[in-house]
């Protein structure tokens, strides 16, 4: 078992901490906010996924999760120290690494033993060569960078964790990989396999997966919108392609437009990156504007319902399987 340090209390780092204690690990996980930490501490779980809060009190009773809001507390002792810390969009789209690379700094300051520092957060692509760097700059010891993206679905987060389709792991450090695989390998026991790549191809493999998603949302919503032109039935094709084998059945309903706290985030950014590198990353680039065209289809429909714009003013409109806040200022 291993002692290890989980760097943000968020919905990955929350799940990832509790998981990892769930099979044996000593886990401290940190957050500066106070608060948060003063409730994590006494029982009192701060997000909902199902599953999650037997697991956390079972574990915290037991005494092998804790919290602090002390970096070198949840440092020092720790083998492994996970990152998992929000990248939110900056205002071109691209990942702000702001957080990632703030704590990467202090890391370099507190380790004095060999660590592997992990990102958990989704990040682009060179962002394990930019820990690095920041950790080196300050580190009198020898230490590892790994890539380990996470690929949790909300609702399910808890089943994702424990019984995982495939782990990633990027690093070209023999030492590291042999390290991540024994942490692993309770969550794989079924036969489902762990990847072992470079860093920047662990990297680009969370945006790439995020980013094929998008497109056949985005896809299904052009062919939906083809549908109501031709007067077919886009649930019917829906079943007709997904029981092909090499297209299967998922992310293919349509609807307004994907959104959530990842795919918009996941897909500027990759649009981001590609762009950082000279290329034109037209597909992504189309799947964007589907789907922010696709947001106003349905208030058109409903325009076009009920006689135009001016009708539907003051009008209760109520949404099944999604939540829609119309630009006449009602909610579902």
């Amino acid at each position: 078992m291993f002692k290890i340090a989980v760097i943000g209390t968020g919905y990955v780092g929350l799940v990832a901490g509790t998981c990892f204690a769930e099979t044996g690990n000593d886990v401290t996980c940190v957050d500066i906010n106070e608060e948060k930490v003063k409730q994590l501490s006494e029982g009192k779980i701060t997000i909902f996924e199902p599953g999650l809060e037997v697991l956390f009190r079972r574990n915290l009773r037991e005494g092998r999760l804790r919290f602090t809001t002390q970096l070198a507390e949840a440092v020092h002792p720790a083998e492994l120290v996970f990152l998992a810390l929000p990248t939110p969009p900056g205002e071109d789209g691209s990942a702000d690494l702001k957080h990632v690379l703030d704590v990467a700094h202090e890391l370099g300051k507190l380790i004095h033993s060999y660590k592997i520092i992990v990102n958990k957060s989704t990040v682009p692509v060179g962002t394990a060569e930019m820990v690095r760097s920041a950790i080196a700059t300050h580190a009198k010891c020898e230490f590892d960078v790994v890539s380990n993206p996470e690929f949790l679905r909300e609702g399910v987060a808890v089943e994702d964790f424990l019984k995982p389709e495939r782990i990633v792991i990027g690093s070209s450090s023999a030492r590291a990989i042999e390290i991540m695989r024994q942490l692993y390998e309770p969550f794989v026991r079924q036969g489902n396999p762990i990847l072992v790549m470079d860093e920047r191809s662990a990297e680009l493999t969370k945006y790439a997966a995020n980013a094929m998603l998008a497109l056949r949302i985005s896809f299904m919503n052009e062919i939906s919108n083809i549908c109501d032109r031709v007067g077919a039935n886009v649930d019917a094709i829906r079943r007709g392609i997904g029981t092909d084998s090499r297209i299967g059945k998922q992310f293919l309903y349509a609807g307004i437009g994907y959104g959530g706290s990842c795919f918009p985030k996941d897909v500027k950014a990759l649009i981001k990156t590609a762009e950082a590198y000279g290329y034109d990353f037209k597909i992504m680039k189309s799947v964007e504007l589907v789907n922010e065209a696709q947001k106003r289809i349905l208030i058109e429909k409903i325009e076009k319902h009920f006689g135009g714009s001016a009708n539907v003013k003051g009008k209760k409109i109520c949404t099944l399987g999604t939540f829609v806040q119309a630009q006449y200022g009602r909610h579902s």
